[in-house]
């Protein structure tokens, strides 16, 4: 199993992802819109994971089959920040800690390689799984913002969290508290 740059061979794959609206809103936000199309994908990814790229995408490859898609967007390198957002892993590959994986490669990007000082992400607040794992990455709840999605049901709210740089650290030995 390793991660790798997203490529556009991996689009007709992920497009598949998006069984429903609501499935597509809660890993995508409004960022896409359903049913989901490779030409919205091939936009996302033009000018991705360059140097001085704003966004970094990746792929989870399991026996040569994409399994998990990630990605750390919005990146300000003035304000050296990024957004960690569109994590999703392939239904049948969920609940094996993916989602994980992919999380701690991108954050290792983020900090060690991108000098980012803050990552931060938003979940959804019935998503209790993925806010347990940012959780127990060292994400930390800054607020919620109420009503943020309009959906066909109502309204979803999201979670924000963020991580920054000397708590990424501390968590992985590299600085001591």
């Amino acid at each position: 199993m390793y991660m790798r740059e997203i490529t556009r061979k991996d689009l007709k794959k992920i497009v598949n992802w998006a069984s429903s609206e609501e499935e597509l809103m809660t890993w995508a936000g409004s960022s896409f819109s359903y049913p989901l199309k490779i030409d919205e994908l091939k936009a996302y990814i033009k000018g991705a994971n360059g140097i001085g790229s704003d966004r970094y995408i990746f792929v989870l490859v399991q026996d040569e089959e994409v399994v998990g898609h990630i990605s750390l967007a919005h990146i300000d390198y003035q304000n050296h920040s990024g957004r960690i957002g569109r994590v999703v892993v392939e239904e049948n590959s969920r609940g094996k800690g993916y989602g994980t994986l992919m999380m701690k490669h991108m954050l290792q990007i983020g900090f060690e390689e991108l000098n980012l000082n803050r990552i931060s992400l938003g979940v959804y607040d019935f998503n209790v799984s993925a806010y347990k794992t940012y959780e127990k990455l060292g994400f930390v709840q800054e607020g919620i913002l109420r009503e943020k999605l309009k959906t066909t049901n109502g309204y979803w709210n999201s979670i924000e969290m963020s991580m920054l740089s000397k708590e990424w650290k501390q968590r992985n030995g590299l600085i001591k508290k």
